[in-house]
């Protein structure tokens, strides 16, 4: 039943809501299952409480004015719930997606316990004296280079780096099935940056204090790799141990994708973990848009949507987007730096070495294919942004269709 369809003596199931008082009169109500949450008033979570009862709409909107004294548009409010996809009158037991962190919560909730995160933030603290003991451990871009053979170094380091990302949205899920809230790792743009992303937007429906562990899941066992990396590099440079000269190369290139990685979250403005993390501890909702339109208004036109938007904005989002736009107009800064000081040359080198190796190598030869594979790393990060970018523009668009 589509939501035209609903009708008076329409039932809703509501069953599989969560619902959770977010201010003095406004509640998130939503299905963890697949991440969409509406905020609505007190009378709207009086009413979910009546459909979950088994009342029908105009029932609900009875009861409702017997209680306030005043007429109440229940059939509008069970509408939006239907378009918001929260709940579908179509089905009692309604559709999930398919989940990475399907566990029991009993089986990885002690990875997240006290103990756990003591010895997170432990790895953290000694990996960061490790560094200060022995600034010869520093990671370099240099330490990318594992082999003399420039592909073969390229392909074990993205090797490398893909399947620690994997590990770090993976113990994303694991933390989010901890508290019960499903997610799908899927893969998204942040910037000029493709990247991976766990979603976990069931985790709106739970009180901000849990939140955090899986906000920060995956530094976590960030840290943890990084200190495993860095101490047994410290211990060979102190002849504790001996390790061989290859080992000592992959793992200097594991603590500078690490390192980065770890660097790169903190960049708030590209809605990364700690985003999510200062978001929640200011009581945002959706403060990267806001702050987005807020300036985007300075410079250019606000479309009749995006105007509403700012316009509905929570108090709370307008006021910190007033210093966190700020730290989004240098996050961008850097970008566009980052993009014509390193992007920019390196694919100019890139391209410019490959060309030249195709040109004067035999085709088929070593080189020629080497050249080849280097040409179509390249295109790829450069391009990938780009092509995630035109998938969400597709799908915003058949959504609306």
């Amino acid at each position: 039943m589509t939501a035209t369809a609903l009708g008076p003596d329409s039932r809703l199931a509501v069953a599989h809501l969560v619902v959770r008082r977010e201010d003095e009169d406004e509640y998130v109500v939503g299905d963890p299952g697949n991440g969409n949450f509406v905020v609505v008033p007190e009378l709207g979570a009086r009413l979910i409480e009546l459909f979950a009862a088994g009342h029908t709409v105009a029932q609900a909107a009875e009861e409702v004015e017997r209680e306030t004294g005043e007429p109440i548009d229940a059939l509008d409010f069970a509408e939006v719930l239907i378009e918001a996809g929260v709940v579908d009158a179509d089905q009692p037991e309604p559709a999930r997606f398919w989940s990475v962190s399907r566990v029991p919560a009993g089986l990885v909730r002690w990875l997240f316990g006290r103990t756990a995160w003591t010895v997170y933030i432990g790895c953290l603290v000694g990996a960061i004296a490790m560094f200060i003991a022995e600034p010869s451990l520093l990671p370099t871009y240099e330490d990318t280079f594992v082999f003399p053979d420039i592909i073969a170094s390229l392909l074990l380091t993205n090797v490398v780096v893909v399947v620690l990302t994997i590990v770090h949205e993976i113990w994303h899920a694991l933390a989010g099935a901890a508290v019960g809230v499903p997610s799908r790792i899927r893969i998204e743009r942040r910037g000029i940056f493709p990247v991976l992303e766990t979603d976990l937007t069931g985790l709106w429906a739970l009180p901000p204090a849990r939140r955090y562990g899986p906000f920060l899941a995956g530094m976590a066992i960030d840290s943890v790799l990084l200190f495993v990396c860095v101490g047994l590099r410290f211990a060979w440079s102190w002849g504790w141990v001996d390790l061989p000269p290859g080992l000592v190369r992959i793992l200097a290139m594991v603590v500078f994708g690490q390192v980065v990685k770890l660097a790169f979250q903190t960049l708030a403005y590209l809605r990364t973990d700690m985003y999510l993390v200062m978001a929640t501890a200011t009581g945002c909702r959706n403060l990267h848009q806001v702050t987005r339109l807020s300036l985007k208004r300075l410079v250019w036109r606000l479309t009749e949507q995006e105007k509403v938007i700012l316009r509905d904005a929570h108090p709370r989002d307008v006021r910190v987007a007033r210093w966190y736009r700020l730290l989004y107009l240098a996050g961008i800064t850097w970008m566009v730096w980052f993009a014509l000081h390193f992007l920019w040359p390196s694919a100019v080198v890139v391209f410019g070495w490959s060309a030249g190796v195709l040109a004067d190598a035999p085709a088929g030869s070593y080189y020629w294919w080497e050249a080849l594979a280097l040409i179509g790393f390249a295109l790829f990060n450069l391009f990938a942004p780009l092509l995630i970018m035109l998938r969400n523009k597709i799908r915003e668009r058949r959504a609306v269709a």
